[in-house]
């Protein structure tokens, strides 16, 4: 069995690198919805659209939706690092021939924000939070003709705002 040290810590020293030196091309891959800055109630449905690598001359294989507490962004990864808070959405699959010709998890067209305040079980009490700033990051598995040791990973995110109470 793998130790989930040793893939969370890894996963976050990529996800540190990302967003201290983010690097923009056309045809990057990029959350369309929620757009940023939207405001997003605890226990709200909210509209969810990404658009993938996958297209001709690349394959995309799955892609995992995360929301990361903003001030996580640009910090130094240790392997012992306490690097961030937040909520898993899930992992999912985009039709993109020939990697996945029928998806069997497509992404949902809405998902529901988490309500952080209730109890997650465990020691995870859970704890209000007002006009809390978050990142929803897609981190999305792809290969091209060039090939790889391993699958790239391409990561696209948009701020959003918690349990917004003003529009500031």
């Amino acid at each position: 069995m793998i130790s989930l040290t040793r893939v969370i810590v890894p996963l976050l020293a990529i996800l540190s690198i990302a967003f201290a030196n983010p690097i923009r091309r056309t045809g990057d891959p990029a959350i369309n919805l929620p757009t940023a800055g939207t405001h997003i109630a605890p226990g709200a449905n909210f509209s969810f659209s990404y658009n993938s690598l996958g297209d001709y001359g690349r394959s995309s294989y799955a892609y995992h939706v995360w929301l990361l507490a903003d001030d996580a962004m640009g910090k130094a990864i240790t392997p012992t690092t306490l690097f961030t808070n937040g909520y898993f959405f899930g992992r999912f699959d985009f039709a993109n021939y020939p990697a996945v010709p029928y998806p069997k998890n497509p992404a949902p067209d809405h998902l529901t924000m988490p309500d952080f305040s209730q109890p997650e079980g465990g020691f995870g009490a859970g704890k209000a939070a007002t006009n809390y700033q978050f990142q929803l990051v897609v981190i999305e598995e792809w290969d091209d003709g060039a090939g790889a040791v391993g699958r790239n990973l391409a990561i696209s995110n948009t701020p959003i705002i918690y349990n917004a109470t003003s529009s500031s």
